[in-house]
């Protein structure tokens, strides 16, 4: 069976489903993929920084997720391992937005793909799975593979651009001769929802523990995001019993378990990772690589579906002069990447920092103790985040302040 479309997107998250509704308005025809069934549950941060809720409204999408939970978020929280804790509000993105979003990607997700469903323009097939990638002329034409529950019943869709937005194990990784490489550091994450949890307001918190980072964030009805964000020599202990041994982690930390005494954990419990990751190019001929499927950030920022959001607005308008002009060559592939790397370049360089920082707990706590008293210099660091502040503002005497406490 072959179906022609103007263009397939492969995987029905984020970056996909934002993908097709940005796109549907001008009429192509675009087909979605996804092999998951909606609404699904997936491992991730569930936050969304004020630039990717400026994104949302734009969309028109930003009304129905707050009448459906999502949870507005102010800004950030810090605690060190003595207890000192630094506070702040996000500061205002250009268009305005002054907060965040978290909601869980059970929710989130399935409200995208419905509403990408309901353009007449797109048609959305779901628990399909993608096998293999249509290759001709050295260039990508489409995909084939099936439905979960029809194996054997190959199906094979063209078209004259193919977006990839599958995730970390893109099939276009290997299919398309991408290059995967590692961060340096091999960090994964272990998430999971309590409900009951005390002491959660309106920001996302960021607690040390052994071998890295717990971050809390409020979700809609009680239920609260806590993921654990660790380095690969801590995870063994999650071996065996995932959700047992997550319960067990988070009762032991210290300030945190007083919290938690009366919370009833929300399955499902899942770990993800090693976590950081590049691709060598995020494009093929024919094909634009999009979200997590172009590479990943260590997630200690909480901006993954905050850049893919900002890719998708990105992409568009070059996607929209691709057509006009009929070509889908390795030029689209490359003002794609540069795009891409405009869009990524100060949170890559401020992830940086707070790896280096946070690899050496001592400092990390000199950090924190910084930020507590100095909030020029945490609406800097917040403002790079949201866009109001390049990486570069931050002073070379301010990154000494941060090492110095």
């Amino acid at each position: 069976m072959t179906s022609r479309y103007d263009i397939v997107i492969v995987g029905a998250g984020i970056a996909g489903s934002s993908s097709a509704i940005a796109l549907a308005p001008d009429g192509y025809r675009i087909l979605l993929l996804d092999q998951a069934l909606f609404p699904r549950d997936k491992p991730c941060g569930e936050g969304i920084m004020p630039q990717g809720v400026q994104i949302l409204a734009e969309l028109a999408l930003l009304p129905e997720i707050l009448a459906r939970g999502g949870a507005k978020v102010r800004g950030m929280r810090y605690w060190n391992r003595q207890g000192v804790l630094a506070q702040s509000d996000f500061p205002p993105t250009a268009g305005g937005t002054s907060f965040g979003l978290v909601m869980r990607r059970y929710q989130l997700d399935n409200l995208l793909l419905e509403r990408a469903a309901s353009f007449t323009n797109v048609t959305v097939r779901q628990g399909f799975r993608v096998t293999d990638v249509v290759q001709e002329d050295g260039g990508v034409k489409g995909v084939g593979g099936h439905a979960i529950d029809s194996p054997n019943q190959r199906e094979v869709f063209h078209a004259p651009l193919t977006i990839g937005t599958d995730g970390r194990y893109s099939v276009f990784h290997a299919a398309c001769g991408l290059t995967k490489t590692d961060l340096r550091r091999r960090r994964f994450g272990v998430t999971g929802h309590l409900q009951g949890v005390e002491g959660t307001g309106s920001y996302v918190e960021v607690l040390p523990c052994p071998g890295g980072e717990i971050y809390v964030a409020p979700c809609a009805d009680g239920i609260t995001l806590v993921a654990i964000l660790l380095e690969a020599r801590a995870m063994p202990f999650f071996k065996g019993d995932l959700a047992g041994r997550y319960a067990g982690f988070l009762h032991d930390i210290n300030g945190f378990r007083e919290r938690i005494t009366k919370s009833e954990l929300v399955p499902p419990v899942a770990a993800v990772g090693p976590l950081g990751f590049t691709i060598e190019p995020c494009y093929r001929p024919g094909l634009l690589l999009i979200g997590d499927s172009a590479g990943f950030l260590d997630p200690i920022t909480g901006e993954g579906m905050t850049l893919a959001l900002k890719s998708v607005k990105a992409v568009v308008p070059l996607i929209k002069e691709a057509f006009a002009v009929g070509s889908f060559d390795v030029e689209l592939g490359q003002r794609h990447a540069q795009d891409r790397f405009q869009v990524i370049e100060d949170v890559f360089r401020f992830t940086q920092l707070l790896l280096n920082l946070s690899q050496y707990r001592f400092i990390a706590d000199r950090a924190v103790r910084r930020l507590s008293h100095d909030q020029r210099l945490f609406q800097k660091l917040l403002g790079v985040v949201t866009g109001s502040h390049r990486y570069r503002d931050i002073s070379l005497g301010e990154k000494a302040a941060l090492l110095m406490g």
